[in-house]
């Protein structure tokens, strides 16, 4: 594939490791406020889990719901990651496929969302409501307080999008194939975190042999809660929350 393909999708890797890069460097020179952001996002990794245990009890859907939570929402620090990719961005454009560009850049697109609002969640809590542990109430007034609904409801979007995206690639014998080669290269290059994030999440969708109920069960409950928080309600997330 010629380079000229793969431009968009590079552009857009690039933007966006600078505003993750920006996030990164501000939330490390704030140990306090970092503290904080990596409370709140193990807070969010067990609600979610709870809301969708009965999809991860499902084998077929258990590296999916894994693959959401600990890529996508793990309080992890990705800078180690991001300056590799931002160096090699050059080598991947020639080393794999625009697709796969594309959807490295969909999953940083909706880590950076998610970054940016976790942090005016920060503010909302520890600052404004003052709070000493989260809890379900607090959370949801916190949520109130932020008032980004529709930018809530596109994070939704994006993962929908994301998800759309992987299933489309199951059924590529020959993206497969591809991405298995580039294993090796990958890693020489120090694209090791990111080649291993793409095989993970292909992997997971394969697994699923057809992921349209997973990602309609997990878009339908995460908007409703949303729909349920912005009505004010103080507990929207029932518990245990069982298969529809």
């Amino acid at each position: 594939m010629a380079d000229h393909g793969n431009a968009r999708p590079a552009q857009r890797l690039r933007h966006l490791l600078e505003q993750n890069r920006t996030l990164q460097q501000a939330e490390e020179s704030d140990p306090e406020f970092l503290a904080r952001l990596r409370e709140l996002q193990a807070w969010q990794c067990r609600r979610l889990e709870q809301s969708h245990a009965d999809l991860a009890a499902q084998p077929r859907y258990t590296a999916g719901i894994a693959f959401f939570i600990d890529d996508l929402y793990a309080p992890r620090d990705f800078s180690d990651r991001d300056a590799d990719v931002e160096q090699a961005l050059p080598y991947m454009v020639r080393l794999l496929p625009e697709r796969v560009l594309a959807t490295a850049a969909d999953a940083l697109n909706l880590q950076v969302l998610t970054r940016q609002l976790d942090r005016n969640m920060v503010k909302a809590l520890f600052d404004e409501l003052s709070v000493e542990t989260i809890d379900i109430p607090a959370y949801a007034e916190a949520y109130r307080i932020c008032n980004e609904f529709e930018a809530r409801r596109k994070q939704i979007r994006l993962i929908a999008e994301l998800a759309e995206r992987l299933e489309s690639y199951v059924h590529s014998r020959l993206l497969f194939t591809t991405l298995r080669m580039a294993h090796g290269p990958a890693n020489l290059m120090g694209l090791g975190d990111l080649q291993s994030f793409l095989e993970r999440g292909f992997r997971a969708f394969r697994q699923m042999r057809g992921s349209s109920h997973f990602v309609t069960t997990i878009v339908s409950r995460e908007t409703r809660f949303l729909e349920r928080i912005e009505a004010g309600v103080d507990n929207p997330f029932p518990s245990p929350y069982g298969p529809e």
